[in-house]
């Protein structure tokens, strides 16, 4: 069956992208396998050598030589399969401009799912914008007006980029609409791997039904281990958390429903052991909505 532009671009993303999340074997094991099939030819040269002057020392030799080569053979084999999965590995610029350009998307999707356009928002051009903050620019650079977009890890794999900045293979992106009547929100899990998006929910709420705009922090569930889920960093650089908490915002109203995405992730025992992740703009995207909810209050 013939695969699609589009899934042709996923699958080919896919295979880069992994590349970020699986850790690069050491050098030393492909010197290691070298060494035994060099050692592994030179045992069988000399035991064929030696069986001149004694059939058994000529054969052990052998034996060792080829046990060694074969040996050798595999684990040279081993190595270069797992460096093919890890290398050559985008960089964390790459990866960021990538996270930039799903954030994009996902915007001007949820914009469309919930029916609004920019004339909609009651919100400036200055307001918090992720895909600036990820290109390294300021919101300014793109002066039009835009929904307020969030976004955090979801617990599935990651890997710490040599900036220190922890990247998932998963992400939960939630996107804010504040309008002249209404808030419309827009949540959804975005597939790093791939760039697909699942999960699409959307609400719309009148602005008294919206009961608070908040963060809390709650423990994980006991089944999430960050050391299982830390796929690309040695066992040596890994962060050890005793029990994994993390801080949500979330988006409450009346009926007890709420929209939100994780924003950090700490140590419950020691709150200096936390991830590094990329900007949030948790801040800027709290003050922004509660001013918005005190106009229409």
């Amino acid at each position: 069956m013939t695969m699609t532009m589009a899934e042709t671009r996923a699958t080919e993303r896919k295979k880069k992208v992994e590349k970020y999340f699986h850790p690069t074997p050491e050098q030393s094991l492909d010197r290691i396998a070298t060494g035994l099939l060099v050692g592994g030819g030179i045992a069988v040269l000399v035991g064929l050598i030696a069986l001149s002057g004694s059939a058994f020392l000529g054969v052990l030799l052998m034996a060792g030589g080829v046990w060694a080569a074969v040996k050798g053979g595999q684990k040279k084999k081993e190595y270069k399969e797992a460096y093919e999965k890890a290398e050559p590995k985008p960089s964390d610029r790459e990866m960021d401009r990538l996270l930039a350009q799903d954030l994009k998307v996902i915007e001007d999707r949820a914009m469309s799912r919930l029916g609004i356009t920019s004339d909609h928002l009651e919100i400036g051009a200055e307001a918090w914008d992720p895909v600036a903050a990820l290109l390294g620019g300021s919101p300014a650079e793109r002066p039009e007006k835009r929904p307020l977009v969030l976004y955090g890890p979801k617990l599935s794999g990651f890997g710490i980029g040599d900036d220190g900045v922890w990247r998932f293979r998963e992400y939960e992106v939630l996107v804010v609409c504040p309008t002249l009547h209404h808030l419309a929100l827009f949540h959804c899990t975005l597939d790093f791997l791939s760039g697909g998006l699942s999960k699409e929910d959307t609400e719309e709420y009148q602005y008294n039904h919206v009961v608070s705009v908040s963060t809390r922090t709650t423990p994980a569930p006991d089944h999430v281990s960050l050391d299982e889920l830390n796929t690309r960093t040695p066992d040596a650089d890994t962060v050890r958390f005793s029990k994994v908490q993390r801080r949500r915002l979330e988006v409450s109203v009346s009926n007890g429903q709420s929209m939100g995405v994780t924003v950090g992730i700490t140590d419950e025992e020691d709150s200096s052991k936390k991830a590094r992740l990329q900007s949030s703009g948790i801040d800027e995207v709290i003050g922004s909505i509660r001013r918005v909810l005190r106009d229409h209050s």
